[in-house]
């Protein structure tokens, strides 16, 4: 009779039904991450919903582990099993060093996430990058799941054919979009040279063509073992339009990626004594040549060219976005090696060490990510995890070398795959990134290679009765059910957190930007946003702002500063939340102001002029931060502030016109109406941005310093400039009305 928890190996059918749920699991997670988007329902249609079913996915995974774990427990005692914990982790490392440092980048991002400049930040993941904690543990549950299948011959396959199939779905409809028969609008797409880039459904030119290129070899893979010609067609043609598309999506990460992939295919094939047949590397040859060449002969044939030209232009202006964001980065690193700066908190971080020469090039917003994944996770996570990352890297191409000069046949061609897409995931992030797609199936190919590597050895050790202590069993049994019901119990509560409370945030702001600025209705959403994720200071600063709008628009004085208060408590907690965030200060700053100028007596000069400042010393070479805090000071009427700081943003933006436009104002607040004139004639021939509103304004002001100055007729051609960019201008009307009867008097006079 054997003890419960003894070394008796259990039965293959016993083994293969308890990780039946674990394979369902994982492939479900690996055709989904390419393919699952949500339009028009949330604010971020694709990667975070995306993050939300992968990090559900990873929650089951983690209820059966520890279901499988309180069992051991439960069948050895709890001291035994911490004594023998040490030895278990010993060993999982000796057997699988790739693992270990796959633990050791999980710490590693733990540890960053801890000591973040914003924790939350770092858990859930910045905005548009959602690459914080949970995502790593959900990666690295995928990782260790895939291991513990890969014992199965089947199993890569299996995991090739998920990852082929959601290729096939992203392939199809990005082939709709550049057909221009997509079915959907969208508010917000990719272009070059006035040319539309299919995002598909991973929502971006770049990491679309970046999950094909990494599903590449897997699919031409699949066609060559596949008997069914059907089947071969079908891999081949899916092969050719992914070839197709990432030519097409103009994306030079991409485009590296495919020569990385080659190239890889070319090194792995000889050392794995693979041969392909004449015919096939014929076939094959002329499927790609036929794609790569077709873009050349469509209409997107002249931005293909430009950006081939690209390549070799250090001054094109993509070219050196990315240099200055891995300056930044390098930057980053350099202030924080220890841990970094924080998990994915480098949008957190960025202010301090933006250029001019980026907002430049770059006009508007803060970055989130380094586009260079290497520089993103030093200056993230510092030299503990640019060390795992390292590990990982050699590790992982130890293992694929490995398997594809000792594997058994079918192994040694499923190295060759593996490694040529995991060179087809790194090449292309280090001038991009990975995203929960690419990262996703990188993760399960890895697993894969760790266990195969070892296969032998593992083998011996699995059947070798007590002697198995040394290594983990792979998808140990759940003996009860309330080990079970511990996991699910542990599992749903941090699928409330995790999940749930961020879903219904973004669900509720969604809603809300249906709605106008100063609508009642935009801020009960905005409200029940906030109160769904207290840990998110965007909802706060979206509720603050909504706030902030209506205030400015109420007659009632009274209503106005009710209002505007309101709006300063929430954006009070929103930075409080986020003190390092420039434009939420801003934003709380104007606030301060305009209660100043409505009650003089209740709140006090100083404290805008101090709110102010703090703001521009987070954010010294911000545009969106050095104007909003020029207008604000001019609104206390802290001309002498106000002038000192559009001075400093006319210098570092001399090509910007409302720094010009706001010493033009000033100049004519102050009557020297002359000098007003100047400057804002200087403002009227620099670069807007797009702000129509500021235009009509400086034209406005330019109206009313001509007529100050005697120039009718150069002060109604002003007011109707004005009025031809806002055309509800009110004063821009009696300024022209005005200057109208002037000319009109002075014209009488003269008669006279």
């Amino acid at each position: 009779m054997t003890r419960r928890g003894s070394g008796a190996p259990r039965s293959p059918r016993r083994g293969a039904a308890s990780s039946a749920p674990v394979s369902l699991i994982t492939l479900a997670l690996l055709f989904a991450m390419p393919v699952f988007f949500v339009p028009g329902h949330l604010a971020e249609e694709f990667e975070f919903t995306k993050v939300m079913v992968l990090v559900t996915g990873a929650l089951v995974l983690l209820a059966r582990w520890v279901a499988a774990e309180s069992s051991r427990i439960t069948s050895a005692g709890f001291l035994s099993w911490l004594r023998a914990l040490p030895r278990r982790i010993a060993g999982a490392i000796r057997h699988d060093p790739l693992g270990g440092a796959v633990a050791l980048m999980l710490l590693s991002a733990l540890a960053s996430t801890v000591v973040s400049i914003r924790p939350a930040l770092s858990l859930f993941g910045a905005p548009q990058s959602r690459a914080g904690f949970e995502t790593i543990a959900a990666m690295t549950a995928l990782y260790y799941s895939s291991r513990s299948l890969a014992s199965s011959p089947l199993w890569i396959r299996r995991v090739a054919q998920a990852a082929g199939a959601g290729a096939a779905v992203a392939a199809a409809y990005a082939l709709l979009q550049i057909a221009h028969l997509d079915p959907l609008t969208w508010s917000r797409q990719s272009s070059f040279g006035g040319l539309l880039r299919a995002g598909s459904t991973v929502g971006h030119a770049n990491t679309l063509s970046a999950y094909l290129v990494m599903c590449l070899p897997l699919v031409i893979w699949l066609a060559s073992g596949t008997r069914s010609r059907a089947g071969k067609i079908g891999w081949l043609v899916l092969a050719a339009a992914s070839v197709f598309i990432s030519v097409a999506s103009l994306s030079r990460g991409a485009w590296l990626g495919l020569a990385g992939v080659a190239l890889t295919a070319l090194i792995l094939l000889p050392a794995s004594g693979g041969r392909p047949s004449r015919g096939w590397v014929l076939a094959a040859g002329a499927v790609a040549l036929v794609a790569l060449l077709l873009p050349l002969v469509t209409p997107m044939r002249t931005q293909l060219l430009d950006r081939v030209h690209q390549l070799t232009d250090l001054k094109a202006e993509t070219t050196r976005t990315r240099v200055e964001l891995w300056r930044a980065g390098i930057r980053m690193f350099r202030d924080h090696p220890g841990l970094g700066a924080g998990l994915d908190a480098y949008v957190a971080a960025f202010p301090r060490y933006r250029t001019t020469t980026l907002t430049e090039i770059e006009w508007g917003g803060t970055p989130a990510k380094a586009h260079n994944d290497a520089i993103q996770i030093l200056a993230t996570q510092g030299i503990p995890g640019g060390l795992a990352a390292l590990a990982i890297l050699v590790l992982g191409a130890r293992a694929v070398w490995r398997v594809a000069r000792h594997g058994g046949p079918e192994l040694r061609g499923a190295a060759v795959a593996v490694g040529a897409a995991l060179v087809g995931y790194v090449l292309p992030s280090l001038v991009g990134f990975g995203t929960v797609a690419t990262s996703a199936l990188a993760a399960a190919l890895a697993g894969w290679a760790a266990r195969a590597a070892r296969a032998p050895a593992a083998h011996a050790v699995e059947v070798g009765g007590a002697t198995h202590h040394g290594a983990p069993q792979e998808g140990a049994p759940v003996r009860s059910k309330w080990n079970l019901a511990a996991g699910l119990i542990l599992a749903a509560a941090l699928w409330y957190v995790l999940v749930d409370r961020p879903l219904a945030a973004e669900m509720r702001l969604a809603d809300a930007m249906r709605y106008s600025p100063a609508s009642v209705q935009r801020e009960d959403f905005l409200e029940r946003a906030a109160e769904a994720a207290p840990w998110d200071p965007r909802y706060r600063a979206e509720l603050g702002r909504a706030f902030f709008f209506r205030g400015l628009s109420e007659q009632d004085p009274s209503m106005s500063l009710d209002l505007l208060s309101r709006a300063r408590g929430e954006l009070t907690q929103a930075v409080r939340t986020a003190p390092e965030n420039g434009e939420n200060r801003i934003l709380l700053a104007s606030v301060l102001s305009t209660q100043t100028t409505l009650s003089p007596d209740r709140y006090p000069k100083q404290e805008v002029r101090e709110a102010f400042r703090s703001a521009v010393a987070l954010d010294p070479l911000s545009p969106v931060v050095l104007v909003g805090a020029t207008r604000g000071l001019v609104a206390s009427g802290l001309d002498q502030d106000a002038h000192a700081l559009a001075l400093r943003a006319a210098r570092a933006y001399p090509g910007y016109a409302p720094p010009f436009a706001d010493l033009g104002a000033i100049a004519l607040e102050q009557g020297r109406n002359a000098d007003a004139a100047d400057t804002l004639r200087l403002a009227l021939r620099r670069n807007w941005r797009g702000d129509e509103g500021s235009m009509a304004s400086a034209w406005n002001d330019l109206a009313r310093a001509n007529l100050a100055l005697g120039r009718y007729r150069e002060a109604m051609d002003a007011a109707d400039s004005a009025l031809a960019h806002n055309s509800r201008l009110s004063q821009a009307f009696v300024t022209k009305e005005t200057a109208k009867r002037n000319m009109e008097q002075k014209q009488s006079r003269a008669k006279k």
